[in-house]
């Protein structure tokens, strides 16, 4: 690529560059270099750039601004020393706008300064760069197409990072837009890039899926070097990830992890690594992603320590969805104590989480109205979705009314039909989107959704579960369909039985608060049956044994199911007979212990 677009380079610029340098005419050849700068590093290749800016004396690199201006820029695209790269850089501007007066120059210097920080996460001194660059170009009058689209990338980075999605979106799509008439190829692929991470944040799939493919054909057709490549698995696991596409996400990750390994370029390992934690977690495989986030943690504190208060927050989401709330709380606390204002709107979700399912249900609703005004603002769909999918299973645990709950989640619902999907990657927990997911199943309006929450397996076990506790109350009517989903999910649909309506509730109250699962039911309904219904499944001795397993009495037992002493002490009788255990020696809790013990043993009870 190189060769071909340096020998339509005017005056082959390269040459003469050689030539002055050879003769020892310094001053020349950094004049000329650093005019020609802007145009000549978009066609050379790292290695050429570094051939090319070797040759020059450390002498005379002190001594000359240009070289200063021309130093800042190689040591910012090699990367090899960032240090060095801030100090000419911001001493070139410094001679620029205050001696020289070649304000042009000086705003370039200040959005490759504002890119240097954007990498580090330093935001403020972002914007502080490019307001500078801004006025410099105004003052300036300077309009090239070359700083407008530099300008525009940019503006666009930052808006990424400070929650204006719609905004950069419009941005990026103008810089690549330039760049491509430009025929700057580097610079327009990481522009379509941008595009597609913000299109994807919007929800517009079509745009992000034609702004990858547009940057694959940029970065195939250009042969683009490897740091390119490792930005293009990044994104192409990203919007898989994005759109459900676990599996998908995870063979790709898999590349990009193995490619990382010894590209280098440790902030796209560490990013190689944290994804496929993020993915892992989605797939409920908690033991791998906890060992990648532990691999993550390790090359943030080595590279990119700023990092660290990210992999906080997606260790913090794996240990609520195992229901670690301490460490949850622990983790968010720590990654909020160092957070910046846009990441705080982020980050609280999490907190906010972990105080929804622990009771604190005023805090959380506080919290999540703070960030769902945030995200709101910046038409972040992704956002917005999951946290109003929040605030609508506080809403069902409050008791609100469906019709209620819907009016609260009708917009996000009808994002998400739009894109014929299901999911969402942002804060994604199972119970509070399968809550939600069985009230759709009562709505007309949503119930293709809400069946297809369940039928695309993103609620996994917990929306299995669900499901079966639901149909143990459900109506005739209604079993059908919970079945056929059942049976779909491969889930075992729970063996109804009949004559008590108090006996069945207990059985379902049982199965909701993990006292037993519902595939258990039917085993115990076996085991349990009297000598008069040896062929019939009896629900009150299964719900008298629950009750007895939980610490009621047999007073407390009969009064729950409206049946005598006598008679629920004759059943206790037989489940302990059951399971061969005495009621001649010890006392009754020991005994009741002992008849747990028994029961989970042979993997009837949890």
């Amino acid at each position: 690529m190189a060769s071909d677009s340096l020998d339509n380079l005017p005056n082959n610029i390269i040459a003469q560059i050689q030539q002055q340098q050879r003769d020892g005419a310094w001053e020349l050849a950094a004049s000329l270099l650093a005019t020609h700068a802007i145009d000549l590093f978009d066609h050379l290749t790292s290695a050429e750039l570094a051939a090319l800016f070797a040759p020059f004396p450390a002498s005379y690199v002190a001594q000359l601004p240009d070289l200063w201006f021309v130093a800042g820029l190689v040591h910012a695209r090699l990367q090899d020393d960032l240090p060095a790269a801030y100090l000419w850089l911001r001493r070139a501007a410094a001679y620029y706008t205050t001696q020289s007066l070649q304000l042009d120059r000086a705003a370039w210097v200040y959005l490759e300064l504002a890119r240097l920080d954007y990498a580090r996460d330093e935001f403020a001194q972002v914007q502080q760069a490019i307001d500078q660059a801004t006025t410099l170009l105004a003052r300036s009058g300077v309009h090239a197409p070359a700083y407008t689209a530099f300008l525009d990338y940019m503006i666009a980075s930052l808006c990424g990072d400070t929650g204006r999605v719609a905004e950069g979106l419009v941005y990026a799509q103008r810089a690549a837009h330039l760049y491509h008439q430009q025929r700057k190829p580097v610079r327009e692929y990481r522009a379509l890039l941008t595009v597609c991470s913000f299109a994807q944040q919007l929800g517009h799939y079509p745009v992000a899926l034609d702004a990858l493919q547009q940057a694959r054909t940029c970065y195939e057709r250009n042969h683009l070097e490897s740091n390119a490549f490792e930005a293009l698995l990044n994104a192409e696991t990203h919007l898989a990830w994005y759109r459900g596409y676990l599996e998908q996400a995870l063979t790709i990750a898999q590349t990009w992890v193995r490619f990382s390994q010894g590209s280098g370029f440790q902030r796209q390992r560490l990013y190689a690594h944290w994804m496929m934690g993020n993915i892992l977690r989605a797939l409920e495989r908690f033991v791998s992603a906890a060992e990648y986030y532990t691999q993550a943690r390790r090359i943030a504190r080595e590279h990119t320590p700023n990092f660290i208060r990210w992999i906080d927050v997606q260790e913090a989401w794996l240990a609520l969805l195992q229901g670690d709330y301490v460490t949850a709380e622990t983790l968010i606390h720590q990654a909020l104590a160092v957070a910046d204002e846009g990441q705080r709107m982020s980050f609280q979700v999490n907190l906010a989480v972990t105080e929804l399912l622990t009771g604190r249900e005023e805090a959380a609703e506080a919290r999540l109205h703070e960030s769902l005004a945030f995200y709101t603002r910046s038409q972040d769909r992704q956002a917005t979705c999951a946290i109003t999918i929040h605030l609508a299973y506080l809403r069902i645990e409050q008791g609100a009314r469906p019709v209620t709950v819907i009016k609260l989640l009708r917009p996000e619902l009808r994002w998400l039909e739009s894109g014929d999907n299901a999911y969402f990657p942002l804060w994604w927990h199972p119970l509070i989107v399968g809550r939600v997911a069985v009230l759709l199943l009562n709505i007309p309006e949503f119930h293709a959704l809400g069946r297809r929450f369940f039928r695309e397996g993103y609620l996994g076990a917990v929306g299995d579960k669900l499901l079966q506790q639901v149909y143990l109350r459900a109506p005739a009517a209604r079993r059908a369909e919970l079945g056929e989903l059942l049976s779909a999910r491969g889930a075992a649909i729970p063996i109804l039985t009949a004559g008590s309506p108090e006996a069945e509730q207990i059985i379902a109250a049982a199965i909701e608060q993990g006292q037993i699962v519902a595939a258990q039911v039917a085993p115990l309904l076996q085991r349990l049956r009297t000598a008069q219904q040896r062929q019939r499944d009896n629900a009150i001795i299964v719900a008298v044994c629950l009750l007895h397993l939980q610490g009621l009495a047999t007073g407390d037992i009969a009064l729950r199911l409206n049946i005598s002493r006598s008679t629920t002490s004759h059943l206790l009788q037989i489940i302990y007979e059951t399971f061969n255990i005495s009621r001649a020696t010890g006392n009754r809790l020991a005994q009741r212990t002992a008849l747990h013990q028994a029961m989970r043993s042979q993997g009837l009870i949890r």
